[in-house]
């Protein structure tokens, strides 16, 4: 039989001096480094602003100097043989030194032969570089002048001067002069040109000023923004000069050019590119045809345009196209009839691409979504100071976008390449609807001529 074991009353109390030395062990230890830290910032914080740059002054002037006599070799007035050089007074800094706490004015010594820039300032100018760096993406992205003014603010820069916002500009102005300059491909698949209207500062007035935009698809199926360009107006001689200069950078050819109907750029795109492709905008289209018919007669219009541009087959887009001429005939719209005669061949050369292609070819949309974009950036501005500062914000935001899209994912799924291939080849004649549509398209005008009011099927 196994005896007993009485339970120890002490056992209670197992650990409790342990505890104790632990405890005092924790009183007795120095303060952490993290009071250590809020003691020195408090400290800080006493201190006057004015106190520290001088401070900041003197220490970066020290640094200086001590890495100038690592390099001669010796101090100042010390006579060593292994001294390389010598001192020849001090250069003020042309613009002071950009700090959180402000500017500080800094002296970079001179010597008789050779000269010397301290690397601490180097330094400081990469700091530059960055701040000019955030100060650009904040400026491309729409920023207002107000808004950086508070984020300079925010970064303890608020006393930046009129200088380092000067090399901002003049590093943005750099780069979108570079990119606007750039070498273009030979050969595009597609282009789209359109122009937006902005408000410029000239000469004490303000001036409603075009801005000419083009957008191209390359052979490897990536978007690109060819160019841009500032015109008094969209007027031929500057769609013609716009051109011309996309030319010079090397475009030779587009497989198809789509715009609106404007009479200017059309005749440029003739004279400068002569021979090729052209689609009207069928978006721009569908407006001028409710233009040619009163509100009433939209009602029975609207919805057999709709069909019409919402065409998924060139069977549909024929058939929704003969429907469209027999109510304009029965309904004794003759205007409307010449005019639909006269735009056929502009809205429909998007049929003989790949009908994959199709939602992005038969009207400028993609360059409208960009348009857009450009004018919720011009918001925060209203009006231009000059035509510099419009070519530096509206050039940078498509400078981006054009970085964007060829970096980007693919716009069309199928390859250039063969596209552009076919397009080489020369399409036969066959002796269809499709062959003899400018012949038929003439006797139609005949017929309505000599019978305008016959119930003849409409051809």
């Amino acid at each position: 039989m196994k005896k007993k074991v009485e339970p120890d009353p002490t056992h209670c109390f197992d650990g409790f001096e342990q505890k104790l030395k632990n405890k005092e062990k924790i009183m007795t230890q120095p303060k952490r480094k993290k009071d250590e830290r809020a003691e020195l910032v408090k400290l800080f914080r006493t201190v006057l602003p004015g106190d520290f740059v001088k401070v900041l002054e003197s220490g970066i002037q020290s640094i200086i100097d001590a890495e100038l006599t690592a390099r001669l070799g010796a101090e100042p007035y010390q006579r060593v043989e292994s001294r390389t050089n010598y001192r020849n007074g001090y250069r003020e800094r042309k613009e002071p030194l950009s700090t959180g706490l402000g500017p500080i004015s800094v002296s970079i010594p001179k010597l008789r032969s050779g000269s010397f820039y301290p690397s601490i300032l180097e330094q400081y100018q990469r700091v530059d570089r960055a701040l000019i760096s955030i100060i650009s993406e904040a400026y491309f992205a729409g920023v207002s002048t107000r808004k950086m003014n508070k984020l300079f603010i925010d970064l303890g820069l608020e006393n930046i001067d009129r200088s380092f916002v000067s090399r901002c500009a003049t590093q943005i102005d750099k780069e979108v002069e570079i990119w606007k300059n750039r070498q273009l491909d030979s050969r595009y698949a597609y282009i789209w040109l359109d122009a937006i209207y902005t408000k410029i500062r000239t000469e004490g007035r303000v001036n409603s000023t075009a801005v000419l935009i083009a957008i191209g698809v390359r052979e490897d199926g990536h978007r690109d923004v060819l160019g841009l360009h500032l015109g008094n107006r969209e007027s031929y001689y500057n769609w013609k000069d716009f051109l011309q200069s996309l030319k010079a950078r090397g475009l030779e050819r587009s497989e198809l050019w789509i715009s609106d109907e404007h009479d200017g750029l059309i005749k440029s795109i003739e004279e400068c590119f002569p021979g090729q492709l052209r689609q009207r905008c069928i978006v721009h289209w569908m407006r001028n045809a409710q233009s040619k018919v009163s509100k009433t007669d939209l009602l029975w219009l609207l919805p057999l345009i709709k069909d019409l541009v919402g065409s998924r087959t060139k069977e549909s887009f024929e058939l929704a196209w003969k429907e469209l001429n027999r109510a304009a005939q029965s309904k004794g719209k003759d205007n409307l009839l010449d005019w639909l005669d006269s735009t056929y061949h502009e809205i429909s050369v998007y049929l003989d691409f790949p009908a994959a292609h199709w939602s992005r070819i038969k009207c400028t949309n993609s360059l409208e979504r960009l348009n857009e974009e450009l004018r919720r950036r011009e918001k925060c501005i209203r009006i231009f100071p000059d035509e510099k500062s419009c070519l530096r914000l509206f050039g940078a935001i498509l400078q981006g976008y054009s970085e964007d899209w060829i970096s980007g994912k693919l716009y069309l799924s199928e390859p250039m390449e063969r596209i552009i291939d076919t397009m080489k080849k020369p399409i036969p004649f066959e002796a269809t609807r499709d062959g003899l549509e400018p012949c038929l398209s003439r006797l139609r005008l005949l017929r309505r001529a000599t019978a305008r009011r016959s119930k003849v099927d409409y051809l």
